[in-house]
């Protein structure tokens, strides 16, 4: 299995030890958009990119919301993320 996909099938699901970065993620991004609209994956991979995060974790987070999106879910669902 090579790289790429191997990182993808991990990118399915996402690692306890990632809920309080996203956590942390989510909260910046509501108090941005108070409330508009829902919160998108694009607005996390937005908002790493803009405060340029850097790390493996970040990675796997914008890795993440890539595969959600190709699966065609572009809201966050926060239920579906166990904090």
């Amino acid at each position: 299995m090579s790289y790429f996909q191997n990182h993808f099938k991990e990118a399915q699901h996402i690692s306890p030890s990632h809920h309080d970065l996203i956590k942390r993620i989510i909260k910046e991004i509501e108090q941005s958009i108070k409330g508009k609209r829902k919160i998108m994956y694009s607005d996390i991979i937005n908002l790493i990119i803009r405060e340029n995060y850097r790390g493996k974790m970040f990675n796997e987070i914008i890795l993440w919301c890539n595969y959600k999106i190709k699966q065609g879910k572009y809201n966050v669902l926060i239920e579906h993320i166990k904090f």
